[in-house]
């Protein structure tokens, strides 16, 4: 009973991974038999909003085939792929990993003396998983979709752009008063779906175009066995759907069965005519209730021009499901010249033939630009708030309000337009630990990945835990921030135009609001738009374009009052700091008089508001060589741990350790630029870490009686759980680090 059910749980989840909702227009040239009609071979042509793609000779994708599983039956019109490889091989080095030995103990010494992971292989449940995930796992996208993404991307940007407009109209209700949602809650509701069905790059246009590309996903099971027991599983419960929707039971579907490269694929397909035929005929009076019946007539008509296919069968050694719109898109490439690995996207996997592949995934440059092309941040929203606006006088004279949001559009546009794609490939193996490597995709706008990084020497330093390392675009920061100065623009002048509003029988919330805005207007104001002068003015005119995060784990500890002082003199403490090329220093002077200036008005009208006087505190500062350093004191503090501001001849740092500082100005003066270093980079180095906390828990083991006290409770809660700590850092010293190039 309980393998039974089991098979039944697995066929329900590979129908769920199967059953993707696709429909599609019909196809009348091409249409798939019902059972008993024979099976038919059907070529496939790439559609006109796609690029043909050049085959690649055979020859050069041989090793690449042999390497990538099922990837060369994916036909060349391919869009997206993406494979796992040997699960169970790698699942099997992890077994004899320090971390799952570990795991395995401490289940046993937890109530399972007996626990193992190799016991389960004995389980015909976990039997049939790892049959089913162990080997190789695939999924691909296929034809259309690109044309399908825009559209889709389209519906949502117009849906969120005509809510916007909606939301306007029901504050109009609000204040004309016609109730919380008008007297006709159906009235109001009819602008917001007439709008978004009337729109071209939505509603009835996007939905008569609609067609969701075919998706074939399948699974490598090479005992033969267990692959035709998971096959006929799968296909039964294709068979009992069959049962009730088709011509026995509901009467909207019909069986189907077709054969691609002499491999067997059987399933069903949901017709739209019947489908809209079986309706009850309260739905149509449903949608009567908001739109007009011409309007009704399309939207039935289009859901009658829709099928879906459903489809199962195996190809080689793989259990293949399949679903689309049409069984002529079901195709196997007859050779690896044919298939997705003759694609731009995929030639970067020559070079990785020959590794142990764990997982690769492709993805066209077609279907990149669609995700984004028409996607916004906030501009459909902004153009939505705007048109409602536009249609109303109830708000008052809102036309700068309305020039601001069309501008947030206008330079939105802007910033994505920069973006573009080229062919994109992540591949995952094994060498030297798990690497993954990506080829190709964004080009990084907001990056500047041809000039060499100055700081790029810094991330081999000792002790050296995290670092980071870029070179913004200077183009990409300035359209940034004058888009973020047009948000902040529009935000102000909304919420100063609901201030000063006029609004008979007010509730209380809104006269705190109106109250609490003059005072912020009057008071604060001024102080916030001088320190954002200093800020985004100055300070980001005077930095340069490359800027760093470093964090080290060899500072001095604080001397905190209350410590042993073995753990002051002896212990260590992470030390952070942020660098970035000094530009123009004259501007970083300035940008210190503006955040100074509005931060003494900021707290002056706090003390105001508290009675108490707040004043602001002097730093002090510290000069070693060409290095000047300012910082507030604090108690506790010392050299190397003082939050700080620190200049040299070339950079701005910012940092928790003075010391710390000196030391990357000493290293920085002495190094070199590296003209290969170029790119952004991230590592993230586990062995330091590692080290750090190793150190500390000899210091403590070594020292107990002087940090605890001798006899201590606490000592002996410590020497208790350390052995357990010891070997978790052991199992965790297998990770050696994280390390991110993007180039």
């Amino acid at each position: 009973m309980k393998t039974k059910g089991l098979k039944r749980l697995v066929g329900v989840g590979v129908l769920g991974a199967l059953g993707l909702s696709a429909c599609g227009e019909k196809n009348e040239q091409a249409q798939a038999p019902a059972v008993g009609g024979g099976t038919k071979e059907v070529a496939l042509k790439a559609p006109a909003d796609q690029p043909a793609v050049e085959a690649a000779p055979a020859a050069d994708l041989t090793a690449v085939a042999q390497a990538t599983g099922f990837a060369k039956y994916l036909p060349a019109t391919t869009q997206a792929y993406a494979g796992v490889f040997d699960g169970k091989g790698f699942l099997d080095g992890l077994r004899g990993s320090a971390l799952v030995q570990l795991f395995e103990e401490q289940v046993q010494d937890n109530g399972d003396p007996d626990f193992s992971l190799e016991n389960l292989e004995e389980v015909p449940e976990a039997q049939m998983a790892v049959a089913l995930l162990g080997e190789e796992i695939f999924l691909g996208v296929g034809q259309g979709a690109p044309l399908q993404t825009t559209n889709l991307v389209g519906i949502n940007e117009s849906t969120t752009r005509h809510w916007a407009k909606f939301i306007v109209k029901m504050g109009e209700a609000n204040l004309s008063g016609e109730g919380e949602f008008g007297n006709d809650p159906s009235a109001l509701m009819m602008p917001l779906v007439a709008g978004i069905l009337g729109d071209p790059k939505a509603g009835i246009g996007s939905l008569e175009k609609a067609q969701m590309p075919p998706v074939t996903i399948g699974f490598k099971i090479s005992d033969e066995d267990m692959r035709g027991q998971l096959f006929e599983t799968v296909a039964q419960g294709i068979g009992a759907m069959l049962e009730e929707v088709g011509p026995d039971g509901e009467g909207f579907a019909e069986a189907i069965n077709v054969e691609r490269a002499g491999s067997k694929f059987t399933g069903l397909k949901i017709v739209g005519e019947k489908l809209v035929a079986a309706l009850p005929p309260d739905v149509k009076e449903g949608l009567a209730q908001f739109l007009d019946a011409a309007t009704v007539d399309k939207l039935i008509g289009i859901l009658e021009s829709k099928d879906l296919v459903l489809a199962v069968g195996v190809h080689d050694n793989y259990l293949v499901g399949f679903t689309g719109s049409s069984a002529d898109e079901l195709q196997i490439a007859g050779s690896p010249a044919e298939s997705i690995l003759s694609r731009p996207e995929a030639a970067f996997m020559k070079s990785y033939a020959g590794k142990k592949l764990l997982g690769l995934m492709t993805i066209s440059k077609e279907l990149q630009e669609s995700i984004t092309k028409e996607a916004s941040l906030f501009g459909s929203l902004a153009a939505g708030l705007r048109e409602g606006l536009a249609e109303t006088k109830v708000f008052g004279d809102t036309q700068d309000i309305e020039a601001l949001l069309e501008l947030v559009v206008e330079q939105e546009r802007g910033l994505l337009s920069m973006q573009s794609y080229t062919p994109s490939g992540v591949v995952a193996f094994l060498e030297d630990g798990l690497k993954i490597e990506g080829h190709g995709g964004s080009t990084m706008p907001e990056l500047d990945l041809d000039t060499p990084r100055n700081y790029a020497g810094l991330a081999e330093g000792e002790g050296v835990f995290l670092f980071a390392n870029q070179v913004a675009s200077r183009d990409y920061l300035e359209k940034g921030f004058e888009y973020l100065d047009t948000l902040g623009q529009t935000a102000y002048l909304g919420a100063k135009q609901a201030a000063r509003m006029q609004v008979p029988d007010a509730p209380g919330d809104l006269e705190d609001f109106q109250g609490g805005f003059a005072m912020f207007d009057e008071k604060i104001r001024p102080h916030l738009l001088e320190l954002w002068s200093g800020l985004r003015g100055d300070l980001v005119s005077g930095l340069g374009n490359e800027g760093a995060i470093l964090v080290d784990l060899g500072g001095e500890f604080p001397t905190v009052p209350g410590l042993p002082q073995l753990v002051v003199d002896e212990g260590k403490a992470p030390r952070l700091a942020l660098l970035a090329l000094a530009r123009d220093k004259e501007k970083l002077k300035s940008s210190w008089v503006n955040v100074d200036k509005a931060l003494n008005g900021i707290l002056k009208v706090i003390s105001e508001m508290t009675g108490e006087n707040i004043p602001m505190q002097k730093p002090m500062s510290s000069e070693k060589n060409e290095l000047k350093t300012w910082f507030f004191p604090f108690p506790f503090q010392s050299d190397d741990f003082v939050l700080n501001v620190s200049v040299d001849e070339k950079n701005v740092y910012a940092s928790t350790s003075k010391s710390f500082v000196q030391a990357l100005s000493a290293k920085m003066e002495e190094g070199e630029v590296d003209p290969a270093a170029k790119g952004a980079y991230f590592k993230v180095d586990f062995t330091a870490l590692n080290d750090y906390v190793n150190g500390w828990l000899k210091l403590l083991e070594d020292n107990k009686d002087e940090i605890f006290g001798e006899g201590s409770p606490d000592a002996e809660d410590f020497m208790e759980g350390l052995p357990i700590a010891k070997q978790v850092l052991a199992a965790f010293g297998e990770v050696k680090g994280i390390t991110g190039h993007i180039r």
